[in-house]
């Protein structure tokens, strides 16, 4: 009787690790399925934050470039306007640089606030620093660093150019701060005149 016994915990054993072996199974195809999703989705992602980034830009060709001929249609663009509506300049971007181009006949000072103490004090520096600081930890080759040139004609700003400006994110940053950067300056030009 007692060997009957033995033999019925023996089954129920063998039942618990079939059951159990069925659930690894079951878990293990459950994880590629979830790791397959997951990898779809972050393409899915992916795609759809590059159409979100690719519409919020419009190409050169939208906008006139007869004041810069230099400019090849290849190279996107984004116009900077005051909230009235007001073109200040436009924001040229290919690879590597970017080229803020100041609308001609709006006479921007290089000594206008806030131009110097916050658009290339706390913009611009900062973002430089930062990456000679990521040059130091080895993230990034000194080549990679952030630079500026600001083209000045008479005291007047003509244009900004900036090299290795990074990703989209410091993009967004730089032409919301310019954008909000010349607008105060046209502020200042209007209520001076």
């Amino acid at each position: 009787m007692s060997r009957h016994r033995g033999e019925e915990v023996k089954e129920i054993d063998e039942e618990i690790v079939k059951k159990l072996i069925e659930l690894r199974i079951y878990l293990e195809n459950r994880i590629q399925e979830l790791e397959g999703e997951a990898e779809k989705l972050k393409a899915l992602f992916k795609i759809v934050d590059e159409v979100i980034v690719s519409k919020s830009f419009k190409t050169a060709g939208a906008i006139s470039v007869e004041k810069s001929p230099s400019i090849s249609e290849k190279v996107e663009s984004v116009p900077l306007k005051t909230a009235s509506g007001t073109l200040l300049a436009n924001l040229y971007f290919e690879e590597s640089t970017l080229r803020i181009i100041l609308v001609e006949g709006l006479l921007f000072k290089v000594d206008t606030p806030p131009f110097q103490a916050f658009l290339l004090s706390r913009v611009l520096e900062q973002m430089k620093k930062r990456d000679e600081e990521a040059v130091k930890r080895g993230e990034i080759m000194p080549e990679e660093v952030l630079s500026y040139e600001v083209v000045i004609e008479k005291d007047i700003i003509k244009e900004i150019i900036i090299t290795n400006y990074g990703d989209e994110r410091r993009l967004r940053e730089i032409r919301t701060s310019s954008r909000w950067t010349f607008e105060k300056m046209y502020e200042k030009i209007r209520s001076s005149d």
